[in-house]
């Protein structure tokens, strides 16, 4: 393939004018038209509670630009930290990524908890493999040193690092006040319970409890996308095409009265890279389906209104499907004006 044969070894190594010859025009000239194929990377497949896989074949490969980290600031715009070279590699079998194996991930495998899944290769490689990488909350901050959050800003929580192992690597802060800024690690600790720590230099950034950040690892890289280990500690089966990540079955955000525009923590149903989601409201018990989504928490930016039919049908008596955008602070208005036997369930999002 033309991207994975440039730079010629010539170009590399040499020093003055150097002469290019018809072939590496050529090359070049295929090198263009081949990266019109890879704007967008290899999907992720499900494969098992443990196995995500990036399918290939010596006939259809699995082919990636290692650009970094979709930027949580501008669609379509890549992020790499100076970590990644952005160049190209292919995978002619398939690679699959075993949270249950030892190397397969950043730190201790935890429950309700989301991981980045990277494509990752050394300089001179000429394939990727998959590793995971927990995305971390905020707890507090002191001194440039993060404690860290659980997924469900619950309580504090450690990964089981290695001590120093995210040194050179980088954060990239995805909500909140540092939205976009990154800072380079110094340090980090080896707590696998609920002291968990990350240093960085550079300028103080602002962070505050529940701020969500993600690690560049020191390497090239490109994220592939985002998967949910649930509270079992089994990866939620999903759907990937592009962009979007679709539930096998839907996940619960909210139900009950909702008395009033209260904001609801998306944080167990769409990763924090998530810029919309899919769902539906529903009501049981015969009563009617009320559910207003708002963006500012006090007017409604999408009402769902209806009444119930005569029967019962997959466990609800009425539903409706939504979509919407999600907030910068990773949150949904909801309100049903105090109605009981409501329910909002999510079912997909879109980076």
């Amino acid at each position: 393939m033309s991207l994975i044969d440039l730079p010629q070894a010539k170009w590399a190594t040499g020093t003055g004018r150097q002469v290019i010859l018809k072939g590496d025009f050529e090359k070049i000239e295929d090198a263009v038209m081949e990266s019109f194929e890879l704007a967008q990377a290899p999907s992720l497949e499900y494969a098992s509670a443990s196995q995500v896989r990036v399918p290939a074949t010596a006939d259809v490969k699995a082919r990636a630009l290692l650009l970094g980290f979709p930027s949580p600031l501008h669609r379509g715009v890549w992020v790499d930290g100076d970590l990644s070279d952005g160049r190209y590699r292919e995978n002619s079998s398939t690679v699959t990524l075993d949270l249950a194996q030892t190397g397969s991930l950043w730190g201790t495998e935890k429950a309700s908890q989301w991981y980045c899944v990277y494509a990752v290769a050394g300089s001179a490689d000429t394939t990727f493999t998959l590793k995971a990488m927990p995305v971390m909350r905020v707890s507090s901050q002191a001194t440039q040193v993060i404690s860290l959050r659980n997924t469900a800003n619950t309580a504090n929580i450690g990964y089981g690092l290695t001590a120093n192992e995210l040194v050179d690597a980088k954060v990239l802060v995805l909500t909140g006040t540092s939205r976009g800024l990154i800072r380079t690690i110094t340090a980090n600790n080896s707590d696998n319970g609920t002291g968990g720590t990350v240093t960085y230099g550079g300028s103080a950034l602002t962070l505050a409890q529940g701020d969500w950040f993600v690690v560049l690892p020191n390497t090239n890289f490109r994220s592939l996308g985002m998967v949910l280990n649930n509270a079992s500690s089994d990866l939620t089966p999903f759907w990937q095409c592009g962009r979007r990540m679709e539930y096998l079955a839907p996940r619960d955000l909210a139900s009950g009265a909702i008395n009033g525009y209260t904001l609801f923590d998306l944080a167990l149903v769409a990763p924090p890279t998530a810029r919309t989601v899919e769902g539906y409201a529903g009501a049981t018990a015969g009563y009617d389906l009320k559910c207003a989504i708002s963006y500012d928490g006090a007017n409604p930016a999408l009402i769902l209104h209806g009444s119930p039919p005569a029967a019962t049908f997959q466990g609800v008596r009425g539903a409706m499907p939504f979509a919407c955008r999600v907030l910068d602070s990773h949150a949904l208005y909801l309100n049903n004006e105090n109605t009981a036997n409501q329910l909002v369930r999510v079912l997909a999002w879109e980076e």
